[in-house]
């Protein structure tokens, strides 16, 4: 219970009878009397208030949440009392989860129900847990605020970003790739089939046109072929101490979940089989190659509570599990980092050894606050020293990925914001040239 305004107000008329005559007046008494008066009805306002208020609240969201984004939370509320209720809802997301709107209000009149929104983002994958609601409102006499706590704790998981797979599957059914800015895949050659018709695009191979579909819509159509050889792809996850910087407000870890989940959709939408392995000291998730649309799902549940640890990642156990699970020739998308020159150097040995039998593509995300320092002109000792560290970092790693590509490994090093589409777009031009 806490007092408003009103009920301090309602003091003030036994003010001057207090300090006039004080407790042993009768005038004095009397303005005890109206104090006892105000405090009684406070009292009793609240609890009467607090006893006959008839609310239902209820959060509804998705169980699934994503990673990195906006996730919509909805709180039902129904006034079925016969009184308006001006509330003040709060609700408990889990700690860490960046809420920028926590307190909500409402004004119900009677028996009205509404629903009021809010955004809450996961900052890492997981399960995590919602605790109860928190509802307040002033009381029949607006003497005081009643407050009460409504069980509605649950458990959610927090997974990479569906929404991005939701919205790339859409573009797909759409054949709207390009406006995320991914390449139209071509396959050359012999051993194709007809998959689909889609409207004449710039740079399409004329010999490719329909002319029935042309004629009878009134505008170019093309024909879409996808290659009728399927491949294997598998996605191999550093989750070592590297993993775990920051860029872009989430670990590099998260970000290469977020890509393998949406290059796995791809490869299967295009029959190819996938298979995860992922590692730190150990070999953590082992999820042999296979195909359809029940792999994805196999995929998202197999990383998405894949955490980053401070340990260093053992290529050799991973590459080992790689060609057990991968007996044919396939391509092997590898997320890790090169910022640590001993860790290179681990990496190009056990790479090289692996080419004859798969492709390796070695993807790597560029650190944006190395790059900054290496660029800033220094202003002290100290700015020049951290400068000619940042410099280092990178002519090591340059180093580490000619050494890759001249050992036969393809390499992807991009910024954070364009990896998924990156990721998708190497995958596609090696497919299309019959590289795997």
């Amino acid at each position: 219970m806490v007092p408003t305004p009103l009920f301090l107000l309602a003091f003030l008329p036994a003010a001057p009878a207090l300090a006039l005559g004080g407790l042993t007046t009768p005038i004095g008494r009397a303005g005890l009397a109206w104090c006892l008066l105000v405090l009684g009805l406070l009292i009793l306002d609240n609890r009467l208030s607090l006893r006959w208020q008839a609310l239902h609240v209820q959060r509804l969201l998705d169980r699934k949440l994503s990673l990195g984004a906006a996730n919509r939370v909805s709180l039902q509320i129904v006034n079925e009392s016969r009184w308006r209720l001006d509330l003040l809802l709060r609700d408990e997301p889990p700690d860490g989860f960046v809420t920028p709107l926590r307190d909500l209000r409402v004004t119900l009149e009677p028996h009205e129900s509404t629903a009021t929104t809010y955004l809450t983002t996961p900052p890492q994958r997981g399960r995590f847990r919602f605790g109860d609601l928190h509802v307040r409102g002033r009381s029949f006499l607006r003497l005081s605020v009643w407050q009460k706590r409504l069980p509605a704790a649950c458990e959610v998981d927090v997974y990479p970003d569906i929404g991005a797979v939701a919205r790339l599957d859409l573009l797909w059914r759409a054949h709207r790739l390009e406006e995320i800015g991914l390449r139209r895949a071509t396959v050359r050659g012999a051993g194709t089939e007809f998959e689909s018709l889609r409207e004449y695009v710039r740079d399409d191979d004329y010999r490719r046109i329909d002319w029935k579909a042309t004629a009878r819509k009134g505008r170019p159509f093309t024909r879409q072929y996808e290659e009728e050889r399927s491949r294997t792809v598998m996605l191999l996850l550093d989750a070592g101490r590297l993993m775990t910087t920051e860029v872009d407000g989430l670990s590099k870890l998260d970000h290469a979940v977020n890509a393998a989940l949406m290059l796995a959709y791809v490869a299967l939408r295009r029959d190819d089989a996938v298979g995860v392995i992922a590692f730190a000291e150990t070999v953590k998730v082992v999820l042999p190659p296979r195909k359809g649309k029940a792999q994805l799902q196999r995929v998202l549940e197999a990383l998405y509570n894949l955490q980053p640890t401070m340990a260093e990642p053992d290529y050799r156990a991973a590459l080992y599990h790689l060609h057990d699970r991968a007996r044919k020739r396939s391509l092997a998308v590898l997320f890790t980092d090169l910022t640590d020159d001993q860790a290179s150097r681990r990496l190009i040995a056990h790479v090289a050894a692996t080419v004859p039998r798969h492709l390796p593509l070695l993807v790597t995300l560029g650190d944006p606050d190395i790059v900054r320092v290496s660029r800033q002109r220094p202003a002290s000792r100290e700015d020049l020293f951290e400068r000619a560290v940042a410099s280092s970092v990178l002519a090591d790693r340059d180093r580490a990925l000619a050494t890759l590509r001249t050992n036969g490994a393809v390499v992807l090093e991009t910024e954070a914001a364009q990896l998924s589409v990156a990721v998708v777009n190497r995958y596609l031009e090696l497919k299309e040239r019959l590289r795997v």
